[in-house]
C-alpha cells in the first residue's frame, strides 16, 4: 500500500480534496484512506506533526500498523540554493541529517532510489534540521552540502530505510531560508501545497506495486487456495447423491467447474461490494481494489467469467441444475451485503458453502428430494464455516466497531462471539456425528471423525493466531467432514 506522509494538514488539504479522501478513526496519528482511481492506485495519508521525532514516530506506525510498502513524503521547504526560487518543486536524491552537518559531520547523507513517476522533476539535495532555517549563519553552513532545507524529510527516509521501504520524497520550495522566510513560508503555503499535491496525484498512478501476472493476480484476488475449502465437501454431495457409487469423470468435472465458477463470482462480488470497508481496514486495505493494484472493470471481469462459468456447467449438469442456478447465484452475489445490515452476517457465507454439497446431490440425482445425509452434510457445512467466520472476524473487531460494520465479534465483544462460534460448532459436531452414523460408520470414517473434532477443537487454541485458526485449521476440519461420508459407505 502507498502511504502519503505529510507533517501538517495545512499541506495536506489539497491532497484530500484531489484524492477524496476519508478519515480513519482511533489512529494515534490522524489517518485518511484515499480509494483508486482509474490507473492510480488508492492508499492512505498519515499526518506526522512537525519534526523529525514525530515524522519518523509516523512512518514507523505505517509501516508496522498500516502495512505501507511505498512511503511519500510531499511537503514544504526553504531553499538555501540560488538556483532554486518558491514554487519550484523538486524530488529529493540524498538526504541528511542537517544538524549533524552543522557539528561538522558530512557523512549522514542517505541516497534515495530516483525510478517512479516523478521522473521529469528536477533532483535536490535535503538537509532537515531541528529548527527551521531563517538565515544566518546556519544556513550558510547547510548551503554547502545541501539545496533545500525542511524538519522531516531526513527522518522518514531513515524510517524507511531501516525497513527496506522505498521511499519518495516530494518537495516544494516557499521560501528562501533567509531573514524574511517566516513571512514568506505564510504567503506561499497555500500555493505550493497546491502545486505539490497536483504533482503527486499526477505521479501516483506509476508507482503501484507489482502484483505478477494477471492470472496470478486474479487467483490470488479470489483466494483460488482456498477452494479447498469447498470442493471436498462438493465431492462428498456427489457421492451421497450416488449412493455410494462412482459418479463418473465427466460428472465430477463439471460440478468441479461449476464450484470453482461459483467461488470466483461469490469472491469477487465480495470485494467489489467491501473495498470501501476494505480501504478503511488495515488488515485489508494492502488488497487489490483498495490499493489500486488491480481496477473495479478487472474485478467485475472476474466476476462476469466466474458467473459465466458457473451457469455452462450448471447447463451442462441438466435441466434441473440449470434451473436452479439462479438461486446460488443470487446468494454468491448478495451475501456480502449483510454486514452491513447485521451481526448475523456470518451465516451468509455459511449458507453459500452449504449449497455446494446440495447442487453436487442435485447434479447427481437430477432431483431435489433430499435424503438424511445430504441434509446433515449441508447443514454441517453451514454450521462449519459459520463458525469459522465468526472466529476469523475477530481480527476486525475494532475496525468494525470504528466503521459500523456489523458482525458478531464488534456486537459481541472478544468473549461472547468466541461462545457464540462454539455453540455453532457443536452443532456441526453433532450433525457429523449423525452423518458417520447413517453413512455406515467404520474405522476410517471414524478416524476422520476424531480429526474433525480435534481441529474444532485446536479453533479455541488461544496461543494459535486467528489467521492460522481460520487456515490451515479449518480447511483441515472441512476436509475431515467431508472424508466421512466418503470413507463411511452406504449399509
Amino acid at each position: 500500500m502507498i502511504t502519503l506522509l505529510l507533517a501538517t494538514l495545512e499541506e495536506a488539504r489539497p491532497l484530500q480534496a484531489a484524492l477524496k479522501t476519508e478519515e480513519v478513526t482511533g489512529q494515534p496519528f490522524t489517518t485518511f484512506a484515499f480509494p483508486p482511481q482509474g490507473a492510480r492506485p488508492g492508499g492512505e495519508m498519515v499526518i506526522s506533526g512537525m519534526g523529525g521525532i514525530k515524522a519518523a514516530a509516523a512512518t514507523e506506525y505505517a509501516i508496522g500498523s498500516r502495512g505501507a510498502r511505498i512511503v511519500v513524503n510531499p511537503g514544504i521547504c526553504g531553499t538555501i540554493s540560488s538556483r532554486l526560487k518558491p514554487g519550484d518543486i523538486c524530488r529529493i536524491r540524498e538526504t541528511a541529517d542537517g544538524d549533524a552537518l552543522l557539528l561538522g559531520n558530512t557523512s549522514s547523507g542517505l541516497p534515495l532510489h530516483l525510478s517512479g513517476g516523478w521522473d521529469n522533476l528536477p533532483t535536490a539535495r535535503l538537509a532537515s534540521v531541528t529548527e527551521p532555517v531563517f538565515g544566518g549563519e546556519r544556513r550558510e553552513r547547510l548551503s554547502a552540502h545541501a539545496e533545500l532545507v525542511d524538519m522531516e524529510g531526513h527522518a522518514v527516509a531513515q524510517a524507511c530505510a531501516h525497513h527496506s521501504i522505498p521511499c519518495i520524497l516530494l518537495k516544494g520550495v516557499s521560501d528562501l531560508a533567509d531573514d524574511s522566510g517566516r513571512e514568506h513560508l505564510l504567503r506561499n503555503l497555500e500555493a505550493v501545497s497546491v502545486s505539490v499535491a497536483k504533482r503527486v496525484v499526477e505521479g501516483l498512478p506509476h508507482i503501484g506495486p507489482s502484483s505478477g501476472g494477471r492470472l496470478a493476480k486474479a487467483a490470488h484476488f479470489v483466494k483460488i487456495e482456498h477452494t479447498i475449502f469447498s470442493l471436498p465437501l462438493i465431492f462428498a454431495g456427489a457421492w451421497i447423491g450416488s449412493k455410494g457409487q462412482w459418479p463418473g469423470f465427466r460428472l465430477l468435472a463439471l460440478i468441479a467447474l461449476a464450484g470453482l465458477g461459483a467461488r470466483a463470482l461469490g469472491m469477487a462480488m465480495n470485494r467489489i461490494l467491501d473495498r470501501r470497508i476494505d480501504l478503511l481496514n488495515p488488515r485489508t486495505a494492502g488488497r487489490e481494489l483498495p490499493s489500486g493494484r488491480m481496477t473495479p472493470a478487472q474485478a467485475w471481469g472476474i466476476a462476469g467469467t466466474g458467473l459465466a462459468v458457473y451457469l455452462a456447467a450448471c447447463a451442462a449438469l441438466g435441466p434441473v441444475c440449470l434451473k436452479l442456478s439462479p438461486i446460488p447465484a443470487f446468494v454468491l452475489i448478495t451475501y456480502s451485503v449483510l454486514k452491513r445490515l447485521s451481526s448475523l452476517c456470518h451465516f451468509g457465507i455459511g449458507v453459500c458453502l452449504a449449497l455446494g454439497p446440495l447442487g453436487a446431490y442435485v447434479a447427481v440425482t437430477g432431483s431435489t428430494d433430499a435424503s438424511a445425509p445430504i441434509v446433515l452434510l449441508a447443514l454441517f457445512t453451514f454450521c462449519w464455516i459459520s463458525g469459522f467466520d465468526i472466529i476469523y472476524a475477530l481480527q476486525d473487531l475494532e475496525s468494525d466497531r470504528r466503521n459500523g460494520v456489523h458482525s458478531l465479534p464488534a456486537r459481541l465483544g472478544h468473549t461472547g462471539a468466541q461462545w457464540m462460534a462454539g455453540l455453532v460448532h457443536l452443532v456441526a459436531v453433532a450433525a457429523a456425528v449423525l452423518l458417520w452414523r447413517l453413512t455406515g460408520g467404520g474405522i476410517t470414517a471414524s478416524v476422520a471423525l476424531t480429526a474433525m473434532i480435534a481441529d474444532f477443537t485446536a479453533a479455541y487454541h488461544q496461543r494459535i493466531p486467528l489467521p492460522v485458526r481460520f487456515f490451515p485449521i479449518s480447511a483441515i476440519a472441512g476436509i475431515a467432514g467431508a472424508l466421512i461420508p466418503l470413507l463411511g459407505g452406504f449399509p
